[in-house]
């Protein structure tokens, strides 16, 4: 009976090798979607539709790669269904560092950067703090010295409560001691716009929401909370350049479900590192005013890691959660 058992256990896992084995050799044979967890036409949702538009030239088989959108919960609808989804690589994610790094802290998500198994990093994006034209501060110095001696007389606008925007002043006001005025918004755009008709006196926002209205003269750039700086900006000065320790960029990445088979991430990865190269892809992200970030499944894990831990500290910190 042991040895019948034994039998049983031995067919039963060459059965389960046989079938992973399979599903990488035959992969893919149908076409892959890509959930996007935001609205149509933002950043997110139009660089995956770069990548998808010319994926089909690079993938095994020809297949179609379709993107679809579920937007809700700052990214945590979108994201959600990726991480749950059939964890056969037809069925991925197109996710940002809110959901990822920050919603896991704040919203009880049923996913963390532990189950969900990254592919590769697509582009990467700072932030930048940003006043009006005629504002008092010349650069970032006037600036520091005026927010350092005068306690919450600064209000900035960003895309909401408890984003990396938000965060990384949080982080900011830890490190430093200054003070501000955190003025919530539902978007960059709205920010900016509270911003431009005097509302708030700042706004913290993607350098490619900020980039128009300076090159326009409209708003004058004070530093950049990134950890690099587009050709565009490359006068204003990181955080980290002016001694405070605080670096975070909005990325944005493909990641597959947990128990997707290593081959199959694999594929998906050499296939979206070649989209990432392609012409096409470039001048569109070029377009967008971003640029590629490419990082590889153990790279991309530790920059989320890295961030969600850093961000679970300061939203401590901030009293945002316990």
């Amino acid at each position: 009976m042991i040895l019948f058992a034994m039998m049983l256990v031995f067919a039963a896992g060459c059965q389960s090798e046989s079938t992973s084995n399979e599903t990488a050799a035959d992969f893919p044979e149908r076409s892959i979607d890509i959930i996007v967890p935001y609205a149509p036409g933002g950043t997110t949702d139009t660089s995956a539709r770069a990548l998808a538009s010319v994926a089909s030239q690079y993938m095994p088989n020809e297949v179609e790669v379709n993107v679809i959108n579920k937007a809700g919960g700052g990214g945590v609808v979108g994201t959600t269904e990726a991480s749950s989804a059939k964890p056969d690589g037809y069925t991925i994610g197109m996710t940002t560092s809110g959901p990822m790094t920050i919603k896991p802290h704040t919203d009880n998500t049923a996913y963390n950067p532990d189950t969900l198994k990254p592919i590769l990093q697509v582009v990467g994006t700072p932030n930048v703090l940003v006043v009006q034209a005629d504002a008092p501060w010349e650069d970032y110095d006037e600036w520091f010295e005026y927010v350092s001696n005068n306690p919450e007389a600064f209000s900035y606008g960003t895309s909401g409560a408890g984003l990396t925007q938000h965060i990384s002043m949080e982080a900011f006001t830890a490190e430093t001691g200054a003070e501000l005025t955190h003025v919530p918004f539902e978007g960059g755009a709205p920010a900016l716009s509270a911003l431009l008709g005097g509302h708030v006196e700042g706004a913290l926002v993607q350098t490619t929401e900020a980039l128009p209205h300076i090159q326009s003269g409209e708003l004058r750039p004070i530093v950049n909370t990134g950890t690099f700086k587009p050709e565009e900006l490359a006068d204003v000065p990181l955080l980290t350049e002016k001694g405070v320790d605080v670096q975070s960029d909005v990325w944005t990445g493909l990641v597959a479900p947990e128990d997707t088979p290593d081959e199959v991430v694999q594929i998906l990865h050499d296939v979206f590192k070649e989209v990432l190269e392609d012409e096409q892809v470039i001048e569109t992200f070029e377009n967008l005013g971003v640029s590629t970030s490419y990082a590889g499944p153990e790279d991309f894990y530790e920059i989320i890691k890295q961030d969600y831990d850093i961000n679970g500290d300061v939203l401590k910190a901030a009293g945002i959660i316990d």
